[in-house]
Protein backbone atom coordinates (compact mmCIF):
# COMPACT_ATOMS: atom_id res chain seq x y z
CA UNK A 1 0.00 0.00 0.00
CA UNK A 2 1.46 3.36 -1.12
CA UNK A 3 -1.34 5.70 0.92
CA UNK A 4 0.25 8.86 2.59
CA UNK A 5 -1.59 11.71 3.90
CA UNK A 6 1.29 14.33 3.94
CA UNK A 7 4.14 14.47 2.67
CA UNK A 8 7.22 13.24 4.79
CA UNK A 9 8.85 16.88 6.44
CA UNK A 10 12.40 17.79 5.11
CA UNK A 11 14.49 19.27 2.94
CA UNK A 12 11.95 20.80 -0.33
CA UNK A 13 12.20 18.48 -3.43
CA UNK A 14 13.17 19.78 -6.65
CA UNK A 15 10.58 19.43 -8.82
CA UNK A 16 10.04 21.99 -10.88
CA UNK A 17 9.48 20.23 -14.63
CA UNK A 18 6.86 17.99 -14.20
CA UNK A 19 5.32 15.49 -16.52
CA UNK A 20 1.93 14.78 -16.63
CA UNK A 21 1.28 11.06 -17.92
CA UNK A 22 -1.83 8.87 -18.59
CA UNK A 23 -1.66 5.20 -19.90
CA UNK A 24 -4.69 5.83 -20.90
CA UNK A 25 -6.84 8.37 -22.73
CA UNK A 26 -9.95 10.70 -21.49
CA UNK A 27 -8.98 10.80 -17.64
CA UNK A 28 -8.55 14.80 -17.73
CA UNK A 29 -5.20 14.96 -17.95
CA UNK A 30 -4.97 18.48 -19.47
CA UNK A 31 -7.65 19.67 -16.80
CA UNK A 32 -5.34 18.63 -14.39
CA UNK A 33 -2.38 20.34 -15.66
CA UNK A 34 -4.22 23.62 -15.86
CA UNK A 35 -5.67 23.17 -12.29
CA UNK A 36 -2.40 22.36 -10.93
CA UNK A 37 -1.08 25.79 -13.35
CA UNK A 38 -3.66 27.95 -10.83
CA UNK A 39 -2.45 25.96 -7.86
CA UNK A 40 1.28 27.31 -8.34
CA UNK A 41 -0.16 30.55 -10.14
CA UNK A 42 -2.00 31.39 -7.10
CA UNK A 43 0.70 30.51 -4.87
CA UNK A 44 2.96 33.31 -6.80
CA UNK A 45 4.75 30.58 -8.95
CA UNK A 46 5.46 31.63 -12.31
CA UNK A 47 4.17 28.87 -14.33
CA UNK A 48 4.73 27.55 -18.01
CA UNK A 49 2.66 24.78 -19.59
CA UNK A 50 3.88 22.67 -22.36
CA UNK A 51 1.24 20.76 -24.60
CA UNK A 52 2.85 18.25 -26.73
CA UNK A 53 -0.41 16.71 -27.71
CA UNK A 54 0.26 17.49 -31.68
CA UNK A 55 -2.91 17.41 -33.76
CA UNK A 56 -4.95 17.72 -30.33
CA UNK A 57 -4.31 21.03 -29.12
CA UNK A 58 -6.51 22.04 -26.64
CA UNK A 59 -4.82 23.70 -23.57
CA UNK A 60 -5.32 27.17 -26.00
CA UNK A 61 -8.92 27.05 -25.10
CA UNK A 62 -8.92 26.06 -21.74
CA UNK A 63 -6.72 28.72 -20.91
CA UNK A 64 -8.72 31.65 -22.83
CA UNK A 65 -5.70 32.08 -25.70
CA UNK A 66 -7.45 30.20 -28.61
CA UNK A 67 -7.63 33.68 -30.57
CA UNK A 68 -4.41 34.70 -30.27
CA UNK A 69 -2.01 31.84 -30.56
CA UNK A 70 0.23 32.66 -33.32
CA UNK A 71 3.42 30.76 -32.60
CA UNK A 72 2.84 26.72 -31.28
CA UNK A 73 5.57 23.80 -30.13
CA UNK A 74 6.30 22.92 -33.34
CA UNK A 75 7.13 26.51 -34.89
CA UNK A 76 9.40 26.89 -31.50
CA UNK A 77 11.71 23.33 -31.96
CA UNK A 78 11.51 24.42 -35.55
CA UNK A 79 12.88 27.54 -35.49
CA UNK A 80 10.50 29.40 -36.68
CA UNK A 81 9.63 31.99 -33.53
CA UNK A 82 11.61 32.72 -30.59
CA UNK A 83 10.75 31.47 -26.89
CA UNK A 84 8.91 34.82 -26.17
CA UNK A 85 6.86 34.74 -29.01
CA UNK A 86 5.76 31.10 -28.86
CA UNK A 87 5.17 31.59 -24.86
CA UNK A 88 1.31 33.31 -24.32
CA UNK A 89 -0.06 34.87 -21.01
CA UNK A 90 -3.55 33.26 -19.96
CA UNK A 91 -6.17 35.79 -18.65
CA UNK A 92 -6.61 33.21 -15.89
CA UNK A 93 -4.17 34.30 -14.37
CA UNK A 94 -1.14 36.78 -14.49
CA UNK A 95 1.20 33.76 -13.86
CA UNK A 96 0.24 31.53 -15.95
CA UNK A 97 1.62 30.80 -19.66
CA UNK A 98 1.57 28.18 -22.38
CA UNK A 99 3.12 26.94 -25.19
CA UNK A 100 0.39 25.24 -26.85
CA UNK A 101 0.95 21.84 -29.20
CA UNK A 102 0.80 22.31 -33.15
CA UNK A 103 -2.42 21.51 -35.07
CA UNK A 104 -0.12 19.27 -37.61
CA UNK A 105 3.01 18.23 -37.24
CA UNK A 106 5.31 17.71 -40.27
CA UNK A 107 7.84 15.63 -38.80
CA UNK A 108 8.29 13.74 -35.03
CA UNK A 109 9.76 15.91 -32.38
CA UNK A 110 13.07 15.58 -31.79
CA UNK A 111 14.13 14.26 -27.86
CA UNK A 112 17.34 16.43 -28.08
CA UNK A 113 15.63 19.37 -29.23
CA UNK A 114 13.22 19.03 -26.46
CA UNK A 115 15.64 18.67 -23.75
CA UNK A 116 17.69 21.84 -24.67
CA UNK A 117 14.26 23.60 -24.86
CA UNK A 118 13.23 22.42 -21.34
CA UNK A 119 16.33 22.70 -20.14
CA UNK A 120 16.80 26.46 -21.46
CA UNK A 121 13.84 27.33 -20.04
CA UNK A 122 14.11 26.41 -16.78
CA UNK A 123 15.55 29.15 -15.41
CA UNK A 124 13.35 31.80 -16.59
CA UNK A 125 10.11 30.02 -14.69
CA UNK A 126 9.60 28.78 -11.76
CA UNK A 127 7.12 25.80 -12.54
CA UNK A 128 6.98 24.17 -16.28
CA UNK A 129 4.15 21.27 -16.97
CA UNK A 130 4.37 19.23 -19.52
CA UNK A 131 0.82 17.89 -20.87
CA UNK A 132 2.11 14.66 -22.52
CA UNK A 133 -0.30 12.77 -24.75
CA UNK A 134 -1.39 9.55 -23.12
CA UNK A 135 0.14 6.41 -24.02
CA UNK A 136 3.42 5.14 -23.29
CA UNK A 137 6.04 5.70 -25.74
CA UNK A 138 6.43 9.09 -26.48
CA UNK A 139 5.45 10.39 -23.27
CA UNK A 140 8.01 8.11 -20.85
CA UNK A 141 10.78 9.30 -23.40
CA UNK A 142 9.88 13.01 -23.06
CA UNK A 143 9.19 12.73 -19.38
CA UNK A 144 12.21 10.21 -18.91
CA UNK A 145 14.68 12.10 -20.76
CA UNK A 146 13.12 16.09 -19.35
CA UNK A 147 11.31 15.81 -16.01
CA UNK A 148 12.12 16.01 -12.32
CA UNK A 149 8.97 14.14 -11.41
CA UNK A 150 5.64 12.48 -13.50
CA UNK A 151 2.51 12.60 -12.51
CA UNK A 152 0.20 9.47 -13.56
CA UNK A 153 -3.21 10.50 -14.01
CA UNK A 154 -5.68 7.72 -13.44
CA UNK A 155 -9.57 7.64 -13.27
CA UNK A 156 -10.63 4.72 -10.42
CA UNK A 157 -11.58 2.18 -13.21
CA UNK A 158 -10.22 -1.11 -13.75
CA UNK A 159 -8.43 -0.33 -16.78
CA UNK A 160 -7.47 2.78 -16.62
CA UNK A 161 -5.49 1.57 -13.18
CA UNK A 162 -4.34 -1.08 -15.31
CA UNK A 163 -2.74 1.07 -17.34
CA UNK A 164 -1.04 3.84 -15.20
CA UNK A 165 0.36 0.76 -13.45
CA UNK A 166 2.01 0.15 -17.03
CA UNK A 167 2.94 3.57 -17.27
CA UNK A 168 4.61 3.81 -13.65
CA UNK A 169 6.53 0.46 -14.91
CA UNK A 170 7.56 2.40 -18.22
CA UNK A 171 8.42 5.23 -16.58
CA UNK A 172 11.48 3.85 -14.23
CA UNK A 173 12.13 1.82 -17.68
CA UNK A 174 13.25 5.20 -18.98
CA UNK A 175 14.81 5.72 -15.62
CA UNK A 176 12.53 8.08 -14.22
CA UNK A 177 11.84 6.58 -10.82
CA UNK A 178 10.44 9.18 -9.56
CA UNK A 179 6.49 9.24 -9.74
CA UNK A 180 3.65 10.22 -8.02
CA UNK A 181 -0.13 9.45 -8.58
CA UNK A 182 -3.34 12.40 -9.07
CA UNK A 183 -6.66 10.07 -8.65
CA UNK A 184 -9.29 12.00 -10.94
CA UNK A 185 -13.34 12.54 -11.25
CA UNK A 186 -13.79 10.44 -7.99
CA UNK A 187 -17.58 10.54 -7.40
CA UNK A 188 -18.76 12.05 -4.04
CA UNK A 189 -20.57 8.78 -2.95
CA UNK A 190 -16.76 6.95 -3.05
CA UNK A 191 -15.73 10.06 -0.94
CA UNK A 192 -18.34 9.65 1.10
CA UNK A 193 -18.10 5.88 1.58
CA UNK A 194 -15.01 3.94 2.40
CA UNK A 195 -12.88 6.24 0.86
CA UNK A 196 -9.19 5.00 2.29
CA UNK A 197 -10.67 1.50 0.76
CA UNK A 198 -11.09 2.48 -2.26
CA UNK A 199 -8.89 4.86 -2.55
CA UNK A 200 -5.96 2.05 -1.76
CA UNK A 201 -7.23 -0.33 -4.41
CA UNK A 202 -6.14 2.33 -7.02
CA UNK A 203 -2.69 2.90 -4.93
CA UNK A 204 -2.09 -0.49 -5.33
CA UNK A 205 -2.90 -0.94 -8.52
CA UNK A 206 -0.81 1.74 -10.35
CA UNK A 207 2.23 1.25 -7.88
CA UNK A 208 2.73 5.29 -7.08
CA UNK A 209 2.61 6.85 -4.00
CA UNK A 210 -0.78 9.18 -3.95
CA UNK A 211 -0.33 13.25 -4.30
CA UNK A 212 -4.19 14.51 -4.63
CA UNK A 213 -7.67 13.24 -5.40
CA UNK A 214 -9.85 15.60 -7.19
CA UNK A 215 -13.54 14.88 -7.91
CA UNK A 216 -16.01 14.07 -10.24
CA UNK A 217 -17.00 17.72 -11.19
CA UNK A 218 -18.74 17.88 -14.98
CA UNK A 219 -18.24 22.02 -14.61
CA UNK A 220 -15.18 22.34 -14.31
CA UNK A 221 -13.91 21.20 -17.67
CA UNK A 222 -17.01 22.72 -19.13
CA UNK A 223 -16.00 26.23 -18.05
CA UNK A 224 -12.51 25.75 -19.08
CA UNK A 225 -13.09 24.68 -22.55
CA UNK A 226 -14.46 28.47 -22.79
CA UNK A 227 -11.94 29.78 -21.14
CA UNK A 228 -14.05 30.79 -17.47
CA UNK A 229 -12.17 31.46 -14.98
CA UNK A 230 -12.86 30.04 -11.40
CA UNK A 231 -12.98 31.48 -8.24
CA UNK A 232 -9.95 31.14 -5.97
CA UNK A 233 -11.59 29.52 -2.90
CA UNK A 234 -13.27 27.15 -5.61
CA UNK A 235 -12.65 23.75 -3.63
CA UNK A 236 -10.65 22.10 -7.15
CA UNK A 237 -8.20 25.02 -6.48
CA UNK A 238 -8.05 24.49 -2.84
CA UNK A 239 -7.06 20.96 -3.84
CA UNK A 240 -4.23 21.98 -6.66
CA UNK A 241 -2.91 24.57 -4.24
CA UNK A 242 -2.51 21.86 -1.93
CA UNK A 243 -0.74 19.54 -4.47
CA UNK A 244 1.64 22.47 -5.31
CA UNK A 245 2.82 22.42 -1.76
CA UNK A 246 3.03 19.06 -1.86
CA UNK A 247 5.12 19.37 -4.65
CA UNK A 248 7.48 21.32 -3.27
CA UNK A 249 8.37 19.52 -0.34
CA UNK A 250 5.64 20.39 2.19
CA UNK A 251 4.01 18.88 5.12
CA UNK A 252 0.49 18.82 3.51
CA UNK A 253 -2.15 16.78 4.54
CA UNK A 254 -4.35 15.72 1.62
CA UNK A 255 -7.15 17.55 0.67
CA UNK A 256 -10.50 16.29 -0.16
CA UNK A 257 -13.62 18.12 -1.28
Amino acid sequence: MAWDSSNRPGEPEQNQVIAMTSGKGGVGKSTLCVLLGLGDALRGKRVLLIEFDAGLRGLDLMLGIADQVVYDLGDLLEGRCTISKAVMESPLHENLNAIVAPVSLEAPMDLSDVQLLIDGLRGHFDRLILDMPAGLGFSSKIAGCTADIALIAVTPDPVCVRDGAKMAQTLEKQGLCRHRLLINRVEEKMLRRAVLTDLDAVIDGVGSQLLGVFPYAEEIPLRLSRGLQLKGNHPVLRIAQAVSRRLDGEYVPLVFP
